[in-house]
């Protein structure tokens, strides 16, 4: 583990609870101006992980603004292309030894099992460490030429303080996913992490100096919605980034900020574009969800279909924006698939358990309200659909929640049109190729789809025809990735 962060907080030397009430800013780790905390449960049992959690106020993101502009101007400015692809590199090979201890510390409050530390989790963020170190030297800009006496150059540029506002179900990717592009253009960067999972963030931080990035590059600053606000709004913020997560209501807005990156509810996403564009109209980049169809022909493999749409609705439990939630099958071969499918989801309730056991595939949902807004709507649900596998809680105590399958919902059911972000799917059956493009696209969402068909003409077809960011053909997302054994796709 970080010795700097070892140091500070005592990660593996103290039990839990365990006392986070500093956040990470311009090369360490500093007390908060803030008197508001929160803490963190473990949805497996409820118990205290950490508290004393700081809410950044307006002071705690204007002091790392500055020193995010600070280093953005600093030596920072002057490192060569060659000297980021450096830092990547030594950053990748340190993760070696620490990542798995980090993920670790978000497995206790969003109930990722740790099984998925191995190979998901350390395959995915070494790879886009790597990938983005060879973009540094990529950025050629263009060339006009003098056709009226002036040549004209077009410069790439980094745009400076860059926001990322990440998920509860994946931190740690989410940190490096949002990190790689833009400090790989010679930005700088702070992380707001979800309230849900800020550990992980917190513990990632130091490693960038270890690495040679130099201090106030990334940075952390812990919070709730209101956190997120102060940096959406901030004026000397030049974009930000969000990505899905269930958040508190973003208030407390002031006009401060300018590129963020943001994952999350399409309520919140729909207000930090409200902040950015009344602050300084800042860049945005929203990544908020999906209701991802699965597709599958008479002609398909069945055995694969079933195996990539249930994994593709049961990783992380259902929490993850590209989930197979719409699974449309052809009528000839519904009995077959739906009888496959259902003994699969009910099978699959076998492997869920303690998420810090690395023999359980799945855990629990990441905390009471996601659990009780997910059987909120499998109850209202019932009026709206059939309901044929699970459906209830597992134990007495965390919040386990059984893989739950809907047979024939109303084509306006909530639990068919809205995401539930939860283990949770719907099945419909179609006749024709014109009639299931048309259900696909009934959505607004566009994320990720699946085709399941032998016909490669159809795939293609389909693979235009339906309105989403990723198609798969024979498979659905890599999120869901199948051991290469089972030679499936």
């Amino acid at each position: 583990m970080s010795d700097r962060l070892d140091s500070q907080y005592g990660l593996f030397d103290s039990p839990i609870p365990i006392s986070f009430n500093k956040m990470y800013i311009n090369g360490a780790y500093a007390v908060s101006n803030s008197s508001d905390s929160f803490s963190l449960l473990n949805p497996k049992d409820n118990t205290l992980v950490a508290d004393q959690i700081p809410i950044a106020d307006h002071v705690d993101v204007d002091i790392a603004v500055a020193a995010a502009e600070a280093a953005f101007k600093g030596p920072w400015a002057n490192f060569s292309a060659s000297e980021r692809s450096a830092c990547f590199y030594r950053l990748v090979d340190l993760l070696e030894n620490e990542l798995s201890d980090i993920l670790h510390l978000d497995s206790l409050t969003t109930g990722n099992p740790v099984s998925l530390i191995p190979t998901r989790e350390r395959n995915y963020i070494r790879n886009c460490l790597l990938y983005y170190a060879g973009w540094t030297d990529k950025q050629r800009g263009d060339y006009f030429p003098d056709d009226d006496g002036f040549v004209k150059l077009v410069r790439h540029e980094p745009l400076g303080v860059c926001v990322a506002i990440n998920p509860y179900n994946s931190p740690v990717a989410s940190f490096f996913i949002k990190a790689a592009p833009c400090l790989a253009t010679g930005n700088v960067l702070i992380v707001k992490p979800s309230e849900k999972s800020p550990l992980g963030s917190l513990a990632v931080g130091p490693l960038f100096e270890k690495a040679g990035f130099p201090p106030g590059v990334v940075q952390v600053l812990t919070g709730d919605g209101s956190t997120g606000a102060r940096l959406a709004s901030h004026m000397r913020v030049r974009k930000v980034r969000f990505t899905r997560h269930f958040s508190k209501s973003m208030k407390g807005y002031t006009n401060q900020t300018q590129k963020v990156s943001f994952t999350g509810s399409v309520a919140t996403g729909k207000k930090i574009q409200v902040a950015a564009a009344q602050s300084n109209l800042k860049r945005v980049t929203l990544e908020l969800g999906g209701k991802s169809p699965a597709i599958i022909f008479d002609d398909a493999n069945i055995e694969n279909a079933v195996t990539w749409s249930v994994n593709g609705i049961l990783a992380r439990t259902g929490q993850v924006c590209v989930a197979a939630s719409r699974v449309y099958v052809q009528r000839a071969i519904s009995s077959r698939f739906i009888e496959l499918y259902c003994t699969a989801m009910r099978d699959a309730a076998k492997d869920i358990g303690d998420p810090q056991d690395a023999k359980s595939k799945f855990g629990p949902l990441a905390d009471s309200a996601s659990y009780e807004k997910v059987q909120a709507m499998i109850t209202r649900a019932k009026n709206e659909a059939e309901l044929v596998v699970g459906g209830h809680r597992i134990g007495d105590k965390g919040l386990f929640l059984e893989p739950t399958v809907f047979l024939n919902p109303k084509s306006e059911a909530e639990i068919y049109k809205q995401e539930v972000f939860g283990p949770v799917s719907v099945i419909k059956t179609f006749d024709t190729e014109e009639e299931v493009v048309e259900l696909a696209n009934d959505s607004e969402y566009g994320l990720m789809a699946g085709v399941f068909t032998r016909d490669i003409n159809r795939a293609m077809r389909l693979s235009t025809a339906i309105e989403s960011g990723v198609v798969g053909i024979n498979c659905v997302s890599m999120v869901s990735q199948i051991p290469k054994d089972c030679g499936s796709c």
